[in-house]
């Protein structure tokens, strides 16, 4: 692979995201996923000063929302004040979706289809996850009782698929508590530090009850991270999935509400307009699993990706990956022989949360956030996916 630049190079303008925050009790709780998406864009738009009328398609990443978000979706971006050329569509690749909208607009950049695309991501999992906890309610069981134990697994639920990796691989509690300590930690300091304030986009967010006078706060950081967070306390949490499990609440990814962002174009649009590139999108993969071991997904999908591009291992300066669970996190990361150095140097979902169709394009634009801080050249975002999948998507830095 050449890192030469060419006037085709998908390029990135602009990657944000709201604050991610807890749900029910967190910062942006009262506000519903259209709210969010609106907050996201145009911050984004305000932030870039890209102008709205250059934007010929918006695609959404969202995994929870009644008709596929499309409606909500579309009522944000018209409220945002995007043109009427502007078009709105909805996708749903589960914890990959806004990751896969990237890929799917720089498909249609290379096909000349469109000019300058958003990739975004949203998600209230306050409003959307409770009543179904991401189980389809209406699966017809005798079509499901005639099905393989492959298809079948697709409806198990993500814990047991935990479970099910911790247990084949042999994934110690004691590795998962640990890896779960240092998601907390990075994350504090990256916060401390004021680096995730490089990507967060604040939220004037409501924050009273219905029955009560109108308050907000402005929200402007994660309020999931535990910066006290120790082994200590987290081996004392009982498992959630199973009497005899390993996966807790404190070593799982938190149940967030969020959204993100990601503008993109050609580099020769980007030249012609003066338009300096944040960074270049290089290319992604994705590949299947056993659904009942969905979290092996990234050990899978990034050899794909880096054999296809012929990209070694070794070049790649940061993996964000995303902490779905500590369990699969560390089975894709031995299997795969990455430097733990190397790997979410800035925390992840244990500690940030993972509102899904938002997360995609938050650890790119955390991504591309470290890469500029650590004036690295390569990086790669990959998650496990619901239903036996991995996505795996490599960056370049623009200096």
């Amino acid at each position: 692979m050449s890192l030469k630049k060419s006037a085709t190079d998908i390029v990135i303008l602009s990657a944000r995201r709201t604050p991610v925050t807890k749900s029910i009790k967190g910062g942006l709780a009262k506000l519903y996923p259209e709210e969010l998406l609106y907050e996201v864009l145009k911050g984004s738009l305000e932030r870039s000063q890209i102008d709205p009328n250059l934007i010929d398609d918006v695609l959404v990443g969202t995994v929870l929302q009644t008709l596929g978000g499309q409606k909500a979706s579309a009522l944000a971006i018209k409220k945002t004040g995007f043109p009427i050329k502007t078009t709105v569509n909805t996708i749903n690749r589960q914890c990959a979706s806004s990751a896969q909208a990237l890929t799917y607009q720089a498909g249609a950049l290379n096909s000349g289809e469109n000019q300058f695309v958003i990739a975004a991501g949203v998600e209230s999992m306050t409003h959307d996850y409770f009543p179904h906890r991401g189980i389809p309610t209406r699966i017809n069981e005798s079509f499901k009782a005639s099905a393989s134990d492959e298809a079948q697994n697709v409806l198990m639920p993500m814990g047991i698929t935990s479970e099910n990796v911790a247990s084949k691989y042999g994934i110690s509690r004691e590795d998962q508590d640990r890896f779960a300590v240092e998601s907390h930690l990075k994350a504090a300091r990256a916060t401390e530090s004021g680096h995730f304030a490089k990507e967060i986009i604040p939220v004037k967010a409501r924050v009273s009850e219905p029955d009560q006078p109108l308050e907000y706060k402005l929200i402007d950081k994660d309020d999931g991270v535990r910066a006290s967070s120790t082994y200590e306390k987290l081996s004392t949490l009982k498992p959630v999935f199973a009497e005899d499990g390993t996966t807790t609440a404190g070593n799982s990814s938190q149940i967030s509400d969020g959204a993100s962002a990601v503008i993109l174009t050609t580099r020769a649009n980007a030249d012609r307009l003066g338009i300096k590139p944040i960074a270049r999108f290089i290319g992604s993969s994705v590949a299947g699993v056993p659904s009942a071991l969905m979290g092996i997904g990234p050990s899978a999908a990034i050899p794909q990706l880096l054999d296809r591009l012929k990209v070694s291992i070794n070049d790649i300066d940061i993996f964000e990956l995303n902490e779905a669970f500590a369990s699969q996190s560390l089975y894709c990361i031995e299997k795969l022989g990455i430097d733990h150095a190397k790997v979410n140097p800035y925390g992840g979902a244990i500690a940030l949360g993972h509102p899904l169709g938002a997360t995609g394009g938050r650890v790119i634009s955390t991504l591309i956030n470290g890469l500029k801080s650590q004036n690295k050249e390569l990086g790669v975002v990959s998650m496990c996916t619901s239903t036996g999948q991995g996505y795996a998507g490599l960056f370049a830095n623009e200096n």
